[in-house]
């Protein structure tokens, strides 16, 4: 992925914090699950949208100490990789409504 197309999704990720995982970007889910672990891009997308969600939910910016914020990216990797899995399967997965950059109950 360029340069500027990660731009656009990190500003995407900072701007939509409530997208549900049914309108996630094929080429985020893509781009999560073509690698073993988080590229340095994927860190960074999952944790500004983290972030801004964490915002909108309890109406004020929210620090996460880095272990948890490490915690909700990855279980937001692995979300992202198991809805690209589903995709290609045809099959509809269970989060299709959650919000995309949530953690809430994939613990």
């Amino acid at each position: 992925m360029d340069l500027e197309t990660q731009a656009r999704f990190l500003k995407m990720a900072e701007e939509e914090p409530e997208m549900t995982c049914a309108n996630t970007p094929i080429k985020i889910l893509e781009a999560a699950s073509a690698e073993a672990e988080p590229t340095p891009f994927m860190e960074e997308y999952f944790a500004i949208g983290h972030g801004a969600w964490l915002a909108v939910k309890h109406g004020r910016r929210i620090s996460l100490p880095q272990n948890l914020m490490d915690r909700a990216i990855l279980i937001l990797w692995n979300r992202a990789c198991l809805l690209d899995t589903d995709r290609l399967l045809g099959q509809t997965n269970p989060d299709t409504d959650k919000p995309f950059f949530s953690d809430e109950g994939l613990y």
